[in-house]
This record gives C-alpha cells, structure tokens and sequence, in this order.
C-alpha cells in the first residue's frame, strides 16, 4: 500500500466518501507523496511526453503567432504568465525566438510569471531571467499579459456528476467490502449551483473543476481591464463529450483506476465547450476552437520542417517522426484543441475568421 493509499484510505474512513477532485488532489499534488512531486515524470523517460518535448518547432511557432500579432495585443511593456510550465521547455523555446527574430518585443517584456505547484517543478522555473513562481494570478502586476496553457487543465482536479432524470448526482469515491476503493453515486440531487449543459440527456456525464471556474474568472477579468491574450492548447472532449474521461496512465500504460496512487498519473479532458461560453459570458472574444493541425499549419510548420531537414539531411527521420506527432491525426494533431480568449476589441489578426 502507498503513503497516498493511506492518506486518501484514512480520509474516506472518517467521511464515508470524498470526491472525485479530493482523491485527485491528494494523489497528484501531496506535497511528499504526490504524482507531481516525484523526478522525471515529463520527457521521453517520463510518463507522458508534451507538445514542446517533442519538438522546439512548437515553440518557435507559438512565438512567430505572437510577433506577427504584437501590435494588436501589446501596445506597452507587458507580462507573460504560463500555467503550469512542466520544465520551462515551451517558454524557454518562445523567448529565445522572440529574442531572436524581435529584440524590440523581447525588451517589452516586463515579468515572467509561472503558476505553478510542485516543489519538484519549480526547482527548473527558478532558472529564468526575470521569472517569478506564484500560487495565484492575482499576483502579477496589472498590464497587458500573454497567458499560456499547454496541457494545464486536463491535470486539474475534476469532480464528476451523473443526469439521472431531471437531477445530477455525484459520482464519489468510497471502500467497498474489501477495503479497495470503488466508484459510488450519491443518492441525493445535487444542490449547489454548477453550470450544467441545459441540453444533457439521461446518463451524460459533467465533468468541473470550482478552481478552473475561478481561475477563467480571473484570466479573463484581467483581459477585459487590461489587455492581453490567452492561449489554450489541451485534449479536448469531442465525440466523447458527456463521457467520463478519467484517464489513469502508469510508465506510458493505461492502467485500472485506483492503480498505484501517487505513482499514476490522473487526467481528464477539458470541456472547451464550457470554457468558450464562460469566456463569452465574461464579454471576451473567442477564436476556435481549431485542431493543434490546423494552427501549426497555419503558422507554417510544414516550412519549418522543410529547412530543417534541408539543414540536417542525418535528422530528417527524427524531424519527420516529431512533425507527425505534433500534427497528425493518429496522434496530437485532432485530438488537441486551441482556443484563443482575447479583449473584445482586438482585431484583424491571424485566426480572427475563425470565430
């Protein structure tokens, strides 16, 4: 039995039950014994591989979005803030660009903020110019900000609930006979006031997390008062929406859920569908959302490749293996989604047709 199996064990004996959202906090972010607190959990060695771990192109692309449409989103000096940067890979490859093809735009960036949790993380975050870790986003100074999240919300926390006829209830987690944790519905409706889908039909499944809730609510506060863009790139619910979309992954394997907690990593798919409303309803415009194929095409990864084979003709296997991963269909090409939340006032910049 694991520290967290006697951790989450001991909370159920004294509750009955906890959540879906408790048994994924414990188990991915105890400060000790938490999925994110251990070593080389991300990269090719790691559990799962990101977007910029595959290649530096991801970042390069995000950067050249971001010249081409620096006018539009920051008129003075402005802050960048990540969402759960991993190993500060992704930024790292987006500055040294922008440093690179617009010195001038480099020098306008005032902070460099990282959200970001695990202790483990953080020790890599510490290393750049400028940067500062922060717990909430109220800490950043208030100006024009460039906020990004890449693979930040399928790691937060989610509780789950049930339509069973004209009320949802709670999916909830508890002992069964054998002291193993097991899945339970609560018997009573749900009182407190969520945003479920008015459309959902018996046996749909909502996933929310309250802390996204609160936190779009912040992001796109400080959009409408003062500037700035915000950039989503995740898994996204598609023909699954309204599925459980728990995801248990042990060493790059699909495993039971409840398998070595602490050691698995838990996941769940964001609900762009629900993220775009809100952005709607806070009086934000929205862009997409659009495949992860179809913005890097846009942006011209197709050309980036090309040189870099064109330069190192030896790579051209690896180059080609990396692009088909970004892009392709089998892969993170379809299944990933980007979403651009902007001030309603900007306009006239890539991807403004694709409301």
């Amino acid at each position: 039995m694991t520290e967290i199996e006697k951790i989450i064990k001991k909370n159920i004996k004294s509750n009955g039950t906890i959540s879906i959202e408790e048994y994924m906090t414990i188990a991915l972010y105890h400060p000790k014994y938490g999925y994110y607190s251990k070593k080389n959990i991300i990269g090719k060695k790691g559990d799962f591989i990101t977007s910029p771990e595959i290649s530096q192109v991801f970042g390069e692309l995000i950067a050249t979005w971001l010249i081409f449409n620096s006018s539009n989103f920051f008129k003075y000096n402005f802050n960048f803030l990540e969402l759960g940067p991993g190993r500060a890979v992704l930024i790292q490859d987006i500055l040294r660009t922008i440093k690179s093809l617009n010195t001038k735009l480099y020098n306008k960036i005032q902070h460099i903020y990282f959200l970001e949790k695990s202790k483990t993380l953080k020790s890599y975050l510490k290393k750049i110019n400028k940067s500062k870790i922060i717990l909430d986003i109220n800490q950043i100074e208030k100006k024009e900000t460039f906020i990004l999240a890449n693979e930040f919300f399928d790691a937060i926390p989610v509780n789950q609930y049930i339509k069973i006829g004209k009320f949802w209830h709670e999916r909830r987690i508890y002992l069964d006979d054998k002291s193993k944790f097991s899945f339970i519905v609560s018997k009573s409706p749900v009182t407190k006031k969520i945003p479920f889908p008015s459309t959902a039909k018996e046996g749909f499944v909502f996933e929310y997390s309250n802390y996204t809730n609160l936190l779009l609510s912040q992001i796109f506060e400080k959009i409408n008062n003062y500037g700035g863009v915000f950039l989503i790139i995740d898994y996204a619910k598609s023909f699954d929406y309204g599925k459980n979309t728990l995801s248990f992954i042990y060493k790059h394997t699909h495993v039971n859920p409840f398998y070595c907690p602490g050691s698995t990593d838990i996941s769940s798919k964001p609900d762009f569908t629900l993220i775009k409303s809100l952005a709607i309803q806070a009086n934000c415009k929205v862009l997409g959302p659009f495949s992860q194929k179809f913005f890097l095409t846009k942006l011209g990864i197709e050309i980036r490749f090309e040189k870099l084979i064109k330069s190192n003709p030896n790579l051209s296997s690896s180059l080609l293996a990396s692009k088909k991963r970004l892009i392709d269909k089998e892969y993170m090409g379809e299944i990933f989604k980007v979403l651009i939340i902007t001030n309603k006032n900007n306009k006239d910049f890539i991807f403004d047709n694709y409301a």
